[in-house]
């Protein structure tokens, strides 16, 4: 997990000294989500997570034009089951990610849509009989974003899916709010 961790920082200060060159400037931006997980076991079987969580990304940002850099979340949340407790995981856990987001706004559409991707490590912290299980994510969400005085009122559909150790697979929805200040 430490050198993903340093792959990533070291990818993170590349684009940094890249976009120098451009205007833009460097921001901290949060989004509040319900995730809805499906936790799917090698062997099959699945278990159904849900919570509310957040992440913060740090990144460089061309205002509703792009922003790419860091995300990582939750800074706090958690997913509780959904029905009936899977020992494997525990009653509640946490997905916790750390990667990279890009955002674009789709101007040639409109200037309200965007498209956020990113990649990165991921753990699934449980306190069941798996423990921590640690693997990567793709993350693919589409949004429009309100302007409302000079404040970005983002809502956001997502789909991360998280491929851990021992062959389990976690498919999330996250719906999310952000809100940008831009003044």
């Amino acid at each position: 997990m430490k050198a993903v961790l340093v792959k990533l920082f070291a990818l993170f200060i590349a684009l940094m000294t890249f976009e120098q060159t451009n205007a833009g400037e460097i921001k901290a931006r949060a989004r509040e989500h319900v995730d809805f997980h499906n936790i799917v076991f090698k062997d099959g079987s699945d278990a159904a997570y849900s919570g509310l969580s957040n992440t913060i990304n740090i990144w460089w940002e061309k205002p509703r034009i792009y922003s790419i850099g860091l995300a990582f979340n939750p800074i706090l949340g958690s997913a509780e089951a959904d029905g009936e407790t899977d020992p494997r995981l525990s009653g509640k856990l946490k997905l916790i990610t750390l990667g990279v987001e890009g955002k674009y706004y789709h101007h040639y559409i409109s200037h309200n849509l965007f498209t956020r991707l990113g990649l990165g490590s991921t753990r699934l912290d449980t306190t069941g009989k798996i423990g921590n299980i640690d693997g990567f994510h793709s993350y693919i969400g589409t949004g429009w974003e309100f302007d409302i005085k000079g404040v970005g009122i983002a809502l956001e559909m997502a789909y991360r899916q998280s491929r851990l150790a021992q062959g389990i697979i976690v498919n999330s929805i996250t719906p999310s709010i952000g809100v940008h200040f831009y003044h």
